[in-house]
């Protein structure tokens, strides 16, 4: 099943836009040279008019990459000298460098680890921003390192080591404890420095429950890839759930598990088991399952049954604590609950080839299956559950990607919008909004947003020839990149909703760009190129 959020939405549409050549009209050029982003002219340049960029606040010089921020959005951690191991087979994209931070707001960046990787898994935040993770000597022909702790609230504060072979490392929802595999051994203890217990060996991956009280793992498959359970107060008794056992989940409020274990009847297939967190005691649910998910709510559990290695299985729904589901859609390869947990969408009828399937939305817990879309590769719920956004390949009269939208309970969808590419929903479902006429081989799209307040009206155009987006936590400011054609870097700009001012905030950064400080107030990035690189803050506000 597929998650988005609204500000990543941009970057995924660029990575699927070839094709994407409408009528917009090629932008022109700022005064350096580069792609002029909407409103900015060479005029006012050459006339001493207002400064286009150049608003950035140097945090950090040198050449950075991998740029990551914390959750509370108050320090930045990035990769300094990244360099490409020297080893065949390893992806293009892997660096290996020092590891700095640096407050958002201002202040001195510290260097806090040598041969960092930027790989995933290789550094993150805690949940609550704590404490930052990092492996140090990271070897990626064996993808392990020396992992260190380095808590966040004393800036004069040491990193702590925690382990000398470190492959795998997760911190609790509460950011309280830590379980990490250092050579093979899963062990578990208190933030930031222990102690920590041994709990198992021949351990690949762990999760916690979402209330930190359990955490459960996967052992290798020399270990006949188990699942087990132990309790975080008790690391010393651990319960196995099952051998053999594919992915797993926990309902929201941490009282059941479900996971797959591979069938007996089904060849190829896994059968769907579920057990209660207190007995961690599991019982057979489905036969043939591939896909599952828990309610956000907790209170469902929907999964796709019957299925074999060439088809699919059914989508049923039932109750979270067990027993028999409904059945609600044929040949389901995705789905998701709405936020409010009072439908569910799917694609059903799904063609493996095309990627695509049939739009349908069923409401709980007995609404009838109301089909809405054909040839939809995916779709996404809006914030407060009212709508479905999703994409519709068009055959006819020529071949288009539209956006659709779809009232939930209505009796159809409405387009919003043709030559489609990257969608979602603003913080709180005021509006959706979408890439389309997009040139330059997806680099330069018109931002529109449709008002849902007011669905009859046509879609506004917020911004012209913008690259990715990002929207602010509280739905007021857009932070928007735009594709520079003198060379292979972006202008970033700043763009507010209510007001629909604009103002170019930097030009020649990386990608991505970052809302970052107290309430979104900073823009985060990267320069690489010019006389200063390095890693720099501006005000994001127009």
């Amino acid at each position: 099943m597929r998650l988005r959020r609204v500000w990543t939405a941009g970057l995924l549409a660029a990575l699927a836009v070839s094709g994407c050549k409408r009528n917009s009209e090629e932008r022109g050029t700022t005064a350096r040279g580069g792609s002029k982003a909407a409103g900015d002219t060479v005029a006012s340049a050459a006339r001493g008019g207002p400064k286009v960029g150049g608003m950035g606040t140097l945090l950090a010089a040198g050449k950075a990459s991998d740029l990551r921020v914390s959750p509370d959005g108050q320090f930045g951690a990035f990769l300094m000298n990244g360099q490409k191991p020297h080893l065949d087979g390893i992806p293009p994209q892997m660096l290996v460098g020092s590891l700095f931070v640096v407050p958002v707001e201002g202040g001195k960046p510290r260097e806090v680890g040598a041969g960092v990787t930027n790989v995933p898994g290789g550094l993150l935040f805690a949940p609550d921003s704590r404490h930052l993770l990092f492996l140090t000597g990271y070897n990626p022909a064996v993808q392990s390192g020396e992992l260190h702790v380095l808590p966040l609230t004393d800036a004069t504060a040491e990193p702590v080591t925690l382990g000398s072979a470190v492959t795998y490392m997760l911190p609790s929802p509460d950011g309280t404890r830590l379980a990490f595999v250092d050579g093979g051994v899963l062990k578990l203890g208190p933030l930031p420095s222990g102690p920590f217990q041994s709990v198992a060996g021949e351990v690949s991956t762990a999760q916690f429950t979402p209330d930190s009280k359990t955490l459960l793992f996967k052992r290798r498959l020399t270990a006949a890839g188990g699942l087990a359970a132990v309790r975080v107060d008790a690391p010393g008794t651990l319960v196995k759930l099952a051998d053999q056992v594919g992915d797993y989940q926990v309902s929201v409020d941490g009282s059941r598990i479900a996971y797959q274990v591979r069938s007996e009847s089904a060849r190829g297939m896994y059968d769907l088991f579920l057990a209660d967190a207190a007995s961690l005691k599991g019982q057979r649910l489905a036969v043939g399952s591939k896909a599952f998910a828990f309610s956000p709510d907790g209170k469902w559990l929907a999964r796709t049954e019957n299925g074999k290695p060439e088809q699919l299985g059914d989508l049923h729904v039932g109750p979270a604590a067990g027993g028999s589901g409904r059945k609600v859609g044929e040949a389901v390869e995705e789905f998701s609950f709405a936020p409010d947990s009072k439908a569910v969408g799917f694609l059903e009828k799904y063609d493996q080839p095309a990627r695509a399937g049939a739009m349908t939305v069923a409401t709980l817990p007995d609404g009838a299956p109301r089909q809405v879309g054909s040839r939809v590769p995916n779709f996404v719920w809006g914030t407060d559950s009212r709508y479905v956004a999703f994409l519709s390949r068009f055959l006819r009269p020529v071949f288009s990607v539209d956006l659709m939208l779809y009232p939930v309970g209505g009796e159809k969808a409405e387009k919003v919008g043709r030559g489609v590419f990257g969608y979602g929903f603003m913080p709180g479902n005021e509006a959706v909004i979408f890439r389309t006429n997009c040139i330059r081989d997806g680099r330069a799209c018109d931002f529109k947003a449709l008002d849902l307040q007011d669905r009859a009206t046509e879609p506004k155009t917020w911004l012209q020839g913008i690259y990715t987006y990002k929207v602010s936590g509280d739905g007021g400011r857009v932070l928007a990149t735009y594709a520079r054609m003198d060379s292979d870097t972006y202008d970033v700009a700043v763009y507010d909703v209510k007001s629909q001012a604009r103002k170019t905030l930097d030009q020649g950064v990386q990608v991505p760009a970052y809302f970052a400080g107290k309430n979104d107030s900073r823009a985060l990035y990267i320069i690489t190129q010019g006389t200063n690189p390095g890693v720099y803050a501006a005000v994001a506000t127009p």
